[in-house]
């Protein structure tokens, strides 16, 4: 973990809902996936607290990574209004990132509206190390997918209207490839909590380990607050988000 200042390199929104930023990397710690950021939108004291990002990719060579965010409140809006060259103030690598498959398993990713940015990371590592692997993204409708050349070429597009892609959720399309589920499958997800909550019930009904990015508000991203707690099923009885996750083993969380 380092405090920094990173250059931006591009700024674009990518869809009706989504914008992608792609900045300078100065910590030698190399992020993985499902790690995430804190970006202090301001210097001044407006937004108070730093706001976290999931890192969408790391690009060794060029030494730089990847958010993709919604334009939601406030210090998103000013996060938005970055221009490439401004500087913005990061503290990263933060949590716990997922774990990466063996050779020998195949991976199922579920990404749901702003979960995608963790599961692209995660997908590009394993299309990188070569683990057999679909990826599943699930929108509202097709104004709400990112105009993401590698979300197009390695996603499957669910939109709950049917405008794009399978009509229905990302579980909906999850169950109707049951049939390519093996003892060696591990599905890994991010997104709303009810998607993450399915994702879990269908793991558990096929005996295969399940992987979670929980979406959290976080205040301090580092621990000390409290204010990231989830309920899980061991003591004490809770976990921080942003220390002991965000990736969390489904059965570890309460979902009751």
């Amino acid at each position: 973990m380092q405090q920094f200042s990173a250059k931006i390199f591009s700024n674009s929104k990518i869809s009706d809902c989504f914008y992608e930023m792609v900045f300078s990397w100065k910590p030698n710690t190399i992020p993985l996936p499902g790690q995430f950021v804190t970006i202090r939108a301001e210097s001044s004291t407006s937004p108070l607290l730093r706001r976290p990002f999931a890192l969408s990719g790391f690009y060794e060579s060029k030494n730089r990574c990847s958010i993709i965010y919604q334009k939601r409140g406030p210090a998103t809006a000013l996060l938005a209004g970055k221009s490439p060259d401004e500087q913005i103030d990061l503290i990263g690598p933060l949590g716990n990132p997922f774990p990466i498959p063996g050779k020998k398993n195949k991976a199922i990713l579920i990404a749901g509206g702003t979960g995608i940015g963790p599961v692209v990371f995660l997908c590009s590592r394993l299309k990188k190390i070569d683990i057999e692997y679909i990826s599943i993204f699930g929108a509202k409708t097709k104004s709400s997918i990112p105009d993401n050349q590698f979300i197009k070429q390695n996603f499957v597009i669910c939109t709950d209207d049917g405008s794009a892609g399978y009509k229905g959720t990302t579980t909906d399309y999850l169950k109707s490839i049951s049939n390519v589920i093996t003892s060696d499958t591990i599905l890994f997800a991010c997104g709303p909590q009810p998607m993450l909550k399915s994702c879990n019930d269908f793991a558990y009904s096929y005996k295969i380990p399940c992987y979670v990015s929980v979406e959290q508000i976080m205040a301090c991203g580092v621990g000390a607050c409290m204010g990231c707690a989830i309920k899980i099923t061991k003591e004490p009885g809770f976990a921080r988000a942003c220390k002991e996750g965000p990736v969390f083993k489904s059965t570890e969380i309460d979902w009751n």
